[in-house]
């Protein structure tokens, strides 16, 4: 504790900055994660699997009756919406515009906040860069004010500053970047998931 206070008065106003900026960033981690890998998880491999082991000799509603039971509340949910479509008497025009306004809405959700980790891990780095310039300007300050005279240890502590700073930039912006690709690269397969889901109802109806 008594040295993490001590980077933190080392570090200025920036290393404070950007620690404030790597606990918004682990919330954010967090909760995407546990929203997109478990509380809304959207993979729809099973009901796939079902119509392909059927043949295609399944109806909708025997697929309603099979999977509603078994997904958590949110896939459930998600379903239940995109059957109602399936289920109306609708042309495949209209059913094929209700879905698209549905998944985009559903995907909208999954979507947020991500921009913020993308943000976050382009800025971050160039934050620490901002704090390490204002470290080697300040102990240059000091050796144009010193002279030859200079103590070494007031030019070793904003060199400190300066490389405090531009670790802290990377620690917050790596973990930002990884996390931001994997929930992207998750949310694609959703999205095909979903694609090849639709296709094989449509296929049904």
């Amino acid at each position: 504790m008594e040295s993490f206070l001590t980077y933190l008065d080392k570090g200025g106003l920036i290393f404070s900055f950007l620690f404030i900026l790597s606990i918004v960033t682990i919330t954010i981690i967090t909760f995407k994660f546990l929203e997109i890998y478990i509380f809304q998880n959207l993979d729809f491999s099973k009901v796939i699997s079902l119509i392909d082991n059927s043949n295609k000799q399944i109806s909708i509603e025997e697929i309603n009756e099979h999977h509603l039971d078994l997904a958590p509340n949110a896939k459930r949910n998600f379903f239940k919406e995109i059957l109602v479509v399936f289920l109306d008497n609708k042309s495949v025009n209209e059913i094929e515009a209700e879905i698209n306004s549905i998944v985009d809405s559903e995907f909208s959700k999954r979507q947020s906040l991500l921009p913020s980790l993308e943000i976050i891990s382009q800025v971050s780095p160039l934050i620490g860069l901002l704090g390490t310039v204002i470290g080697m300007i300040d102990s240059f300050n000091e050796l144009e004010l010193g002279g030859s005279l200079v103590d070494p240890s007031i030019l070793a502590g904003g060199i400190w500053t300066a490389l405090l700073t531009t670790a802290m930039g990377l620690i917050v912006a790596i973990p930002a970047l990884v996390s931001h690709y994997f929930l992207e690269k998750k949310i694609t397969n959703y999205y095909s998931n979903i694609d090849q889901l639709l296709r094989k109802l449509m296929a049904i109806k």
